[in-house]
């Protein structure tokens, strides 16, 4: 089984790549910004670590080429950036959405073709994209990729920084989960799932907020959360890499898959914004033509 993952090098996708490892994968590829930078548990023969930098189109596209021909067994879409303040990629898009959605859909897009048949992909989503989950987190307020790429022309836009931040983060993670259902839709050779690992204290994930902030967030969220959204990074490790490989999704194609306390993992409803098959499709197309593939 070959396996290409995103977000690997910490957190719970560290605990994933390192248990499918363990497991006896025949080889992982690995996208991060330093593939030298590796935990020690994967240094390993069947461990490929390459060059990915999701804040550059030009990088995803050399990533990409530089995957060869063996097919892919699955995909795993898991890096992610959460803000405290609003932020440009270097193109100039609103940098979360960027990372989180366009660069993860321009690199599925172009490893399409070399997906095997009955290949999993697997897009990391977040409770935060529903209303009414309740996660504190500011939610979505619409899925218009051109808008949430560039926040200037978006008159739905918080006036406060930090609720704008959030809401980048929560509409990019339900950007992800409306691709994985779009996938489903237009790939009936493949498995495409969302996966939502609820609230993982530990993380890297709040790294660029202040340190108050970050404390609160790892200390007291959990505290006030409710008891089965709250996770561990074992217990999210655990549950994605059970969603990787096992068998029982696999007549499951566009579910959403939520971690609901220890070692349970269950298919539920996304939000309504999300099982919007027109906003879906739209999504899709309006995503392709941002990263220069339509």
């Amino acid at each position: 089984m070959h396996v290409v993952m995103t977000g690997a090098t910490s957190g719970f996708g560290l605990n994933t790549a390192l248990r499918l490892v363990e497991a006896g994968l025949d080889r992982l590829t690995i996208g991060a910004r330093d593939p030298a930078n590796l935990d020690e548990g994967l240094e390993r023969p069947q461990v490929d670590a390459r060059k990915l930098d999701l804040e550059h189109f030009s990088s995803v596209r050399a990533f990409a080429d530089s995957i060869g021909d063996e097919p892919i067994d699955a995909l795993v879409l898991n890096a992610g950036i959460q803000l405290a303040k609003p932020e440009r990629a270097p193109n100039g898009m609103e940098k979360t959405f960027l990372v989180n959605q366009l660069s993860h859909f321009l690199l599925l897009d172009l490893l399409r073709d070399r997906l095997a048949p009955g290949a999993r992909v697997i897009l990391t989503g977040s409770g935060t994209h529903d209303p009414g989950a309740g996660t504190m987190i500011t939610p979505p307020d619409h899925a218009d990729a051109e808008r949430l790429a560039w926040p200037e022309r978006d008159d739905t836009l918080p006036r406060s920084r930090s609720q704008a931040a959030m809401r980048a983060y929560s509409s990019s993670k339900l950007a992800n989960i409306m691709t994985a259902r779009e996938l489903a839709l237009r790939e009936d050779d493949l498995v495409a799932l969302s996966f939502d690992p609820g609230y993982v204290p530990g993380t890297r994930l709040s790294r660029e907020y202040p340190w108050l902030v970050e404390k609160a967030f790892h200390n007291i969220l959990p505290l006030i959360m409710p008891g089965d959204r709250s996770s561990s990074i074992d217990n999210s490790g655990r549950l994605l890499a059970m969603a990787i490989v096992d068998r029982q999704w696999d007549d499951h194609s566009g579910a959403y898959l939520s971690v609901r306390g220890e070692d349970t993992l269950l298919r539920i409803e996304p939000s309504e914004l999300a099982q919007d098959d027109e906003a879906a499709a739209k999504l899709w197309n309006d995503c392709k033509r941002l990263v220069g593939q339509a």
